[in-house]
C-alpha cells in the first residue's frame, strides 16, 4: 500500500568526494582571510576577490544540492498520506527527513556564510565602513 510507504532510498548523487573538496577550499579561504587580516593586507580589491571566491563555492554547493530539492513535494505527500490522522506529526517527520537530505550541503553553505560574515566584519573593523560591494 502506498499509504504505508515512505521512500527512504532517494536517487540523489553521492557527493562525498565533492564535499570533501569543498571543505578543503573553505579551509584555504579561511586561511587566506586570516593572513589578509594578520598582515594588514585587506583592502577593497582583496575583499572583492575573496568575496567572489566564497560566492563561487556557495554556487557550487547549491548546484550539488539541486537534486535534493526535487523530493520536497513527493516526500511531503508521502508523509501526509502515511500520517493523515496526525498532520502535525506528518509535518514534523517530513521536515526532519527533508532537512536530513540537505544537511551535508547546508553544513558547507553555513560555513561559507560565516566566512562571508567574518570577511565583512574584518573590513568594517579596519575601515570603519561597509565594504564596497555592499553598494546597490
Amino acid at each position: 500500500m502506498l499509504e504505508n510507504f515512505i521512500q527512504t532510498e532517494l536517487n540523489i548523487p553521492n557527493h562525498i568526494n565533492e564535499l570533501k573538496t569543498v571543505n578543503k577550499i573553505i579551509v584555504n579561504l579561511k586561511l587566506k582571510l586570516t593572513l589578509l587580516v594578520k598582515h594588514d593586507n585587506l583592502n577593497g580589491k582583496e575583499h572583492k576577490i575573496l568575496y567572489e571566491e566564497i560566492v563561487r563555492v556557495l554556487d557550487y554547493i547549491g548546484k550539488l544540492s539541486m537534486p535534493a530539492f526535487g523530493y520536497e513535494t513527493s516526500l511531503e505527500e508521502m508523509y501526509y498520506l502515511k500520517y493523515r490522522s496526525t498532520p502535525k506529526l506528518a509535518k514534523y517527520l517530513w521536515v526532519k527527513h527533508y532537512a536530513e537530505i540537505h544537511s551535508p550541503y547546508n553544513k558547507y553553505k553555513n560555513r561559507c556564510f560565516k566566512l562571508l560574515k567574518e570577511l565583512d566584519e574584518a573590513y568594517q573593523f579596519k575601515f570603519n565602513s561597509n565594504p564596497p560591494n555592499w553598494k546597490i
